[in-house]
């Protein structure tokens, strides 16, 4: 498995753009906004100066005003990272492979606009927190 992306949960794209803008990232897909989970997606990009280095993705993620993915507390935190990605080719397998290694499935498998119509799935371990699994293509 690779880093896909970070998550970032923000308030306001927009504001969030302007910011990450002056630590040179780039806007590298347009805004999506999925009405399952009732959340809006914009990916950011950083082309790193280093040789042979990949981008480093961010996602910034803002909730609708009914979103139940973020409870009321967690929005009074403000903007802060709160999931890694990792791409991985076995999917399912991983998942439960994860699974039997005690991570608990958050987020059964399911299909993300935001990602190229991909299927992504959340988990999560008490001691590292949640990821996502991001099918890779």
């Amino acid at each position: 498995m690779k880093v896909h992306h970070t998550g970032y949960y923000v308030k306001d794209i927009s504001e969030a753009i302007t910011e990450f803008k002056k630590l040179g990232y780039q806007v590298a897909t347009d805004c999506v906004h999925d009405e399952s989970r009732k959340i809006s997606i914009q990916f950011l990009s950083h082309n790193p100066t280093r040789g042979g280095v990949e981008d480093t993705l961010i996602e910034l993620v803002a909730p609708d005003k009914d979103c139940e993915l973020f409870s009321k507390s967690s929005k009074k935190l403000g903007a802060r990272p709160y999931h890694i990605c990792y791409e991985c080719e076995n999917f399912f397998e991983k998942i439960e492979e994860l699974q039997a290694d005690g991570f608990l499935l958050i987020q059964p498998p399911k299909v993300a606009p935001a990602i190229d119509g991909r299927n992504v799935a959340f988990l999560y371990s008490g001691t590292i927190g949640l990821i996502e699994l991001v099918e890779k293509i």
